[in-house]
């Protein structure tokens, strides 16, 4: 399972993918070679945007590009940076109270797991 947390102000949500579901857009999107940096700047606008709707209030497109957005995100910043500067496991998207940007942390070290 991959999760990306989103934080908003005060508000949050919490997006998660099955595994076999984030390689198969992740291995579309390499064959097509998509541009993965222009990709990541459309998800956190993406994201930004559907953290507004009610659940009631996304379409199957907006469901779509929210998957895509999570599966982008979260393959990004576990592959893409350096090593030594990669996040290793589930992300948190943290928008700035300006909403001029995002900061981007592992969620291990924010996000305490609850032990049952």
């Amino acid at each position: 399972m991959k999760t990306v947390y989103y934080k908003a102000g005060d508000a949050e949500w919490k997006y998660e993918l099955e595994d076999e579901e984030h390689d198969n857009i992740i291995n579309n999107l390499l064959q097509e070679n998509a541009d993965l940096e222009e990709m990541v700047n459309d998800s956190f606008e993406i994201l930004r945007d559907l953290s507004s709707l009610d659940d009631d209030e996304l379409d199957e497109d907006d469901i779509i590009d929210q998957t895509i957005s999570i599966a982008v995100l979260w393959h990004y910043f576990n592959t893409v940076p350096p090593e030594g500067e990669r996040l290793e496991g589930d992300i948190v998207v943290i928008e700035n109270e300006d909403g001029d940007g995002v900061s981007i942390v592992a969620a291990s070290d924010v996000i305490e797991e609850d032990e049952e």
